[in-house]
């Protein structure tokens, strides 16, 4: 999140300042300053930044000065009111929501942007914990890689078979689902036991914690929205925008899944569920398609056999029932039925009463007060 205030005047902070002189003119412009990392407890970092004009936060709210972050914050100003504590202590002005909106100038022939009087967000992350049942979480990973989702992002799955994402470089959004249990194993607990001063009850509840996500088989579901698609649909203005807004822009894994519920229906072929389904309505263009994806099944690539406008037509067919022909066949990747009732049955997690929600703290940067929701 940033907020600029074109009169200036604000203390710089940030590790080191480069004072700049137009060459040609000798005006002296705006300093660059680069960003000061901030360490509170339990290894937590945020980014602070101001270089007279411009005042700038980067990092994870929710999970500053705690030790995990399953559950979090779900408050955009909740959100920011753990900024703001931060910014006070080094004298700089808090975000301020905005109230209104103004054309800024732009150059010839290019379109107009709209300008707030408050704080812009640039970047924001948005999670939900799926449980999928113990020991189930890789075959739920697979099955959800086999597909695209939103407009072509293409799947990445790791090599361990724990983590997939779409959008990766995309500076528009990224999306990705991971093993919960397997990511604090990985990360959380080895952390924990390198450092001095952990106590023996906090390493319980570590493990406490890898454990119950192990046995519920918490699968979690993560959303950046960075700034293109932010500003694209006018959801950068504090103040002006609620956490409703950009819940429409957080659907492509739950539309995945509702498509991939027949993807290994056994007891109807592929044309069958394409009738079914209702995404054809006669039996020959059902039967014409089952035959493409049973080519694409042995290793056929259907992009060189078939016209681009057929091509098209057969996948856009086939995604509606969790067949993605645009991707290389690959049987691992083709997991058990997901349909919810059935043999992967997907849950939104509850919060156990022994976890730890957001609460007061105090560490070498300062006091806040942290929202539970």
């Amino acid at each position: 999140m940033q907020q600029d205030y074109p009169e200036g005047g604000l203390p710089l902070v940030g590790t080191h300042v480069i004072e700049r002189v137009d060459m040609e003119t000798g005006e002296h412009l705006p300093p660059s300053v680069n960003q000061k990392v901030l360490e509170g407890s339990y290894s937590t970092k945020l980014t602070i930044r101001c270089n007279g004009n411009r005042v700038r936060v980067e990092g994870n709210p929710s999970r500053w000065q705690r030790m995990d972050n399953l559950f979090g914050l779900t408050q955009l100003d909740d959100c920011v009111a753990i900024y703001n504590h931060v910014l006070a202590q080094y004298g700089l002005p808090p975000f301020t929501k905005n109230t209104k909106l103004k054309h800024r100038q732009s150059q010839d022939g290019k379109r107009s942007g709209l300008i707030g009087n408050g704080a812009e967000i640039t970047l924001i992350d948005w999670t939900r914990n799926h449980m999928v049942g113990a020991r189930k979480e890789a075959s739920f990973i697979r099955g959800m890689s086999s597909i695209q989702i939103g407009r072509g992002r293409e799947p990445k799955l790791y090599p361990n078979g724990m983590t997939c994402n779409w959008g990766e470089a995309s500076e528009w959004m990224m999306t990705k689902l991971y093993c919960k249990s397997f990511e604090l194993k990985e990360h959380l607990r080895r952390d924990k036991r390198k450092k001095y001063g952990v106590t023996e009850t906090q390493l319980n509840y570590i493990d406490q914690l890898i454990d119950y996500c192990a046995e519920q088989g918490v699968v979690r579901e993560e959303h950046s929205l960075r700034q293109k698609l932010l500003k694209r649909h006018n959801l950068q203005f504090y103040g002006l925008v609620t956490e409703a807004d950009f819940h429409e822009h957080l659907q492509d894994i739950e539309n995945a899944m509702k498509t991939l519920h027949a993807t290994h229906d056994t007891h109807l072929s592929i044309a069958d569920q394409l009738i079914s389904s209702g995404v054809v309505k006669s039996r020959q263009a059902a039967n014409a398609t089952q035959s493409y994806a049973v080519l694409w099944q042995q290793g056929v690539d259907l992009r060189s056999t078939l016209k681009r406008s057929q091509f098209y037509e057969h996948k856009s067919r086939l995604k509606a029932i969790g067949i993605d022909i645009g991707q290389q066949f690959d049987v691992s990747r083709m997991c058990p039925t997901l349909k919810r009732s059935e043999v992967i049955e997907v849950k939104p997690l509850s919060i156990p009463s022994w976890y730890q929600l957001p609460r007061v703290a105090t560490t070498n940067v300062l006091p806040f007060h942290a929202y539970a929701s």
